[in-house]
């Protein structure tokens, strides 16, 4: 039997599904890293209706930049085609951005700058916990979207009241980034574009850095089993929709 298919879109070489990867893979579910952000047409093996989920992983360039990135345009379309068919749908930081946009929230370019580790407050009982509870994350946004139709926000912060949302059982998207483990903040440090975002008073920016390390160290547990239930959502609706009906593989 073949096993379940899902789709990742990736931005920048340094953003990668880290922990959600290894959650669709302990569930059984295969994917395919590609990128179309500087693509104008899509290759016929890369329509949605070839996948049964799809992810989209953050990147610097904002939701609407679709004239400096055309693929972005292509997404988009990839959004509303899955959820015309029913496809599961994840997206993180710029992809929660892309997937609200694509389903027609507005986006509010650089209402907030949310850089480092902080708490969001869970708005409603979900995967990433019991409402009212405040869960530590890593931000690394500027822009703010607003929640689509028919969506439950599911997080919020301050400058940012759309910090997480679903849809139902099929969409889910994250303002902040739970798939980062170690090895990927690594990555994400050693590039000047994304040093250049660190928020740091005094010193270097290594230094910052190596603060941004150690703050993300001493919340790696609840981020992550947060996270994990998160993915495991999403990789439960990707068996369960081709459980229903194993000729939509």
């Amino acid at each position: 039997m073949t096993r379940p298919h899902v789709l990742v879109l990736q931005h920048v070489p340094w953003e990668r599904p880290a922990v959600l990867g290894e959650v669709l893979t302990a569930s059984g579910i295969d994917w395919t890293l590609d990128t179309i952000v500087e693509r104008r047409e899509l290759p016929p093996a890369r329509e949605i209706t070839g996948f049964d989920g799809l992810v989209l992983l953050g990147g610097p360039m904002g939701a609407l930049d679709v004239e400096e990135h055309p693929g972005l345009g292509l997404e988009a379309q990839l959004v509303r085609d899955a959820a015309v068919l029913g496809i599961p749908v994840f997206g993180v930081c710029l992809g929660h951005q892309l997937i609200a946009t694509a389903l027609g929230a507005t986006l509010h370019s650089a209402a907030a700058h949310e850089v480092g580790v902080g708490d969001v407050e869970l708005l409603t009982e979900s995967e990433l916990g019991m409402r009212g509870e405040r869960l530590p994350v890593l931000h690394w946004h500027g822009d703010v979207v607003e929640a689509p139709y028919g969506a439950t926000v599911l997080a919020s912060s301050p400058s940012t009241p759309n910090q997480a949302f679903r849809i139902e059982d099929r969409v889910f998207a994250t303002q902040f980034h739970l798939e980062v483990d170690p090895p990927m903040l690594d990555r994400w440090l050693a590039e000047p574009l994304m040093l250049r975002d660190l928020p740091f008073i005094a010193g270097t920016a290594e230094e910052a850095a190596d603060r941004l390390r150690s703050e993300v160290a001493a919340v790696a547990g609840p981020m992550r089993e947060a996270g994990e239930r998160l993915f495991g959502a999403f990789a439960d609706a990707v068996l369960r929709r081709t459980s229903v009906d194993p000729s939509l593989r």
